[in-house]
């Protein structure tokens, strides 16, 4: 047993320490590595560097702090986002496709909602305490998280998701499509753009539909409609050849499965993108599930896991309940669509593509 007299004189196992040294360094390592990331797309740091430039002339241009700025430049050509030329810095490849304002592909969305997910966590102590933070749902989209998303699927998930369905028969002869819980429309944006004779409507919250508006017209997007509404309460629409539906709340609640089969025309197709639980199945990781309870939304119950929902239906059951409407033309699985993942809320998990065809009746 060691007493306070032995342990100046006797080290602990090494092995009883390195675990916990080995959490405590990557903590403190990558999360001074994510203020670096955060801070230097807050400063528009990466729109400064497309060529090489010297720290004092970078620090003179955003109005940082000289000497800090080139400790910034430092660490950040030691995690490869800057090349060095002597005492001059320039973004790489990486850093002029994912992190200056202007790109197509920039992931500084992604930044800010993984920082305001932080501040979340920073109180949880309290959280323990007095539970989870009320949210509304509307607010809960309406914030940085929409443009989130969409950054994200951009880096791949959206052209694969695209391409599976453009890859069906009925996607080139159908003329109305129904993105239902769309938000960004970047999906019905896509599907427009391949099928020149299709017309696609993105249904979602008001507060939801304001950022909506905006992608279309960033895109042209003069095919694509917005209806306002919650899906849940309101009348959706009919005469859709193909509802695509995917990661939404209700995603797997049976109240929806009759009334998105009453809106499809007869062999139409009906598209689902949601993580799905088994019947036993445990968690798919306890530190999401940990994040996914500490809010809540008005109106809304969550059960424990994250992307699980109070009246949501087993994998398996649901299958069944889809087969008393629809046939099942195919089910895909996550790593045909996937993107990597960033340890939150957005997040792929395994997730399948279900695809099911209305039979007349």
């Amino acid at each position: 047993m060691v007493t306070k007299k032995n342990i100046l004189l006797k080290k602990p196992k090494i092995t009883d320490v390195k675990k916990l040294y080995d959490i405590l360094g990557s903590s403190s390592k990558y999360y001074k590595l994510f203020c670096v990331l955060y801070t230097a797309t807050s400063l528009n740091l990466f729109d400064n560097l497309e060529e090489f430039k010297k720290p004092k002339d970078l620090s003179d241009k955003i109005g940082t702090h000289p000497r800090l700025t080139h400790i910034l430049c430092e660490v950040l050509s030691n995690i490869g986002l800057l090349n060095k030329k002597k005492d001059k810095y320039k973004n790489t490849k990486i850093a002029e496709l994912f992190l200056k304002t202007d790109s197509d592909y920039s992931q500084i969305e992604v930044i800010k909602n993984l920082y305001n997910g932080f501040k979340i966590w920073e109180r949880l102590p309290s959280i323990m305490k007095s539970g989870p933070l009320h949210i509304d749902e509307e607010d809960f989209f309406e914030d940085n998280l929409i443009h989130a998303l969409a950054a994200e699927i951009l880096t791949g998930e959206l052209q694969d998701t695209v391409n599976i369905v453009a890859r069906l028969p009925e996607f080139q002869k159908a003329r109305k499509l129904l993105d239902l819980g769309g938000g960004h429309g970047l999906y019905s944006i896509a599907f427009t753009t391949l099928n020149p004779n299709l017309k696609a409507y993105v249904f979602d919250f008001p507060n939801v539909i304001k950022d909506t508006r905006k992608y279309l017209e960033t895109f042209n997007a003069d095919r694509v409609k917005v209806i306002e509404g919650n899906f849940f309460v309101d009348d959706i629409g009919s005469g859709y050849d193909i509802i695509f539906f995917s990661y939404n709340p209700g995603g797997k609640n049976p109240k929806l499965v009759p009334k998105i089969h009453k809106a499809l025309n007869d062999g139409g197709i009906f598209i689902t993108k949601h993580a799905f639980y088994k019947k036993g199945e445990g968690s798919k990781d306890p530190l999401l599930d940990l994040e996914w309870n500490l809010t809540k939304f008005e109106g809304v119950k969550k059960k424990d896991k994250i992307y699980s929902f109070e009246g949501d239906l087993y994998y398996e059951d649901y299958l069944e309940l889809l087969k008393k409407y629809f046939s099942i033309v195919d089910i895909v699985e996550s790593k045909k669509f996937s993107r990597l993942p960033l340890y939150k809320f957005g997040d792929v998990l395994d997730s399948k593509i279900i695809i099911c065809k209305k039979q007349p009746n």
